[in-house]
C-alpha cells in the first residue's frame, strides 16, 4: 500500500449495531481523529449499509483513508418491494381471520459463494457506489476456498479491477482453516491475507510464502470474553495479571488492551483489526500498543497467552 496505516484497523462489521447512521458515522470519523487509517468493510456488513457510513464519513477526504472492502457474500434482499411485500404480509397475519391465508414471509439470507465475475462485478460496482469513491485500496475475496481461488475466472476479474484502477490491490479473507489450505497450495491469491488472529501463530504454514500484508481479526472474540469472566472470578489469576501489566486486570478495558497488544505483538508490520460501537472506548482500544512500548511488560504479555 502507497498510504500508510498504525498497526490497528477498524472492522465494520458491528458498526449496523449503532443506534442510527448519523451516530455510526461519528464513530467512524472520531476513529480517524485518533489516528486510524485503515477501515475495513464489505458489502455483507449491515446488509450492505456499513459501506454507506464510511462513504458519507470520508468521502471528503479519500486520500487520508485506506478503503479494504470484499466480494463473495451478499446481503439479504434489502429492496423496496421486498420489504414493502413483507411488512405487508406480517402486518395481515397480525389479523387472525387472514392469518390462515397468508403465507409467512420468506426468511432472507445472505448469498455464500458469489465469485462468478458478472455478479462480483455487480456486487463490488455496488460498493463502490455506496463507499462514494472510484476505487478501494484493496478489494478481498470474503470467505472463499482454494477451489474459489483456484479458478483462473476469479483471478482475471481481480487482476482486471487492479487494471482499471478500482482496485489498487488484492487478497483473500477466508476462514481459517481454507486460509491454510490456500497458503499450503502455493496457488497465488495477491498481496493481502486476512484471517482470524487465533491463526497468526500457525501462519505461514511451512513451504508458504508471507504476502506483503497480513490482516487479523476477532483477536475479542470468544477467548477474550472466557478470560474476562474468569479475571473476574478468580483473585489469584487476577493478581497475576495484574503484576505482569502494571495495571488492575479486573477491568474488561485493561484485558481488552491485553489481547490487541498481543496481536500486534504476533503480526508485526500487519494490521489488527478491532471494533466498538461506542466512542469512548476508541482511546483505550488504540492505547493497546504503548504495552509493548516496555521490554519487559511485552515479555510478560507474551507469557500470559502463551499460558491460555
Amino acid at each position: 500500500m502507497s498510504k500508510s496505516s498504525g498497526p490497528l484497523g477498524f472492522g465494520t462489521g458491528l458498526l449496523h449495531s449503532v443506534k442510527d447512521k448519523a451516530s455510526a458515522v461519528r464513530v467512524l470519523r472520531q476513529a480517524q481523529d485518533e489516528g486510524v487509517t485503515y477501515f475495513d468493510t464489505a458489502r455483507l456488513y449491515g446488509e450492505g449499509r456499513c459501506e454507506g457510513m464510511l462513504g458519507e464519513a470520508f468521502s471528503h477526504m479519500r486520500d487520508e483513508v485506506i478503503l479494504a472492502t470484499k466480494v463473495g457474500i451478499l446481503p439479504s434482499a434489502r429492496d423496496l418491494a421486498t420489504r414493502v411485500k413483507a411488512k405487508a404480509a406480517a402486518t395481515l397475519r397480525r389479523l387472525p381471520m387472514l392469518r390462515p391465508l397468508i403465507p409467512e414471509p420468506p426468511v432472507q439470507y445472505p448469498q455464500f459463494g458469489v465469485f462468478d465475475p458478472a455478479r462480483m462485478q455487480e456486487s463490488f460496482e455496488t460498493s463502490l457506489k455506496q463507499l462514494r469513491t472510484d476505487h478501494v485500496d484493496l478489494l478481498l475475496l470474503h470467505e472463499c476456498t482454494l477451489e474459489d481461488v483456484q479458478r483462473t475466472e476469479v483471478l482475471e476479474f481481480l487482476d482486471q479491477m487492479v487494471r482499471q484502477g478500482k482496485a489498487r490491490a488484492y487478497g483473500v479473507a477466508p476462514r481459517a482453516e481454507d486460509m491454510l489450505s490456500i497458503a499450503a497450495s502455493c496457488a497465488p491469491y495477491g498481496d493481502v491475507a486476512q484471517f482470524d488472529a487465533a491463526l497468526r501463530s500457525a501462519f505461514p504454514p511451512a513451504g508458504a510464502d508471507t504476502p506483503p500484508l497480513i490482516a487479523t481479526h476477532s483477536c475479542l472474540g470468544q477467548r477474550f470474553r472466557d478470560r474476562v469472566v474468569q479475571l473476574k472470578t478468580d483473585d489469584q489469576l487476577r493478581d497475576s495479571w495484574s503484576s505482569a501489566l502494571g495495571r488492575e486486570a479486573g477491568d474488561p478495558a485493561t484485558i481488552a488492551q491485553a489481547f490487541l497488544a498481543h496481536a500486534i505483538q504476533q503480526n508485526p508490520g500487519g494490521i489488527v483489526l478491532f471494533s466498538t460501537t461506542q466512542p469512548d472506548r476508541l482511546r483505550t482500544n488504540l492505547d493497546a500498543q504503548a504495552l509493548l512500548n516496555s521490554p519487559e511488560t511485552s515479555a510478560a504479555l507474551a507469557q500470559l497467552m502463551a499460558a491460555e
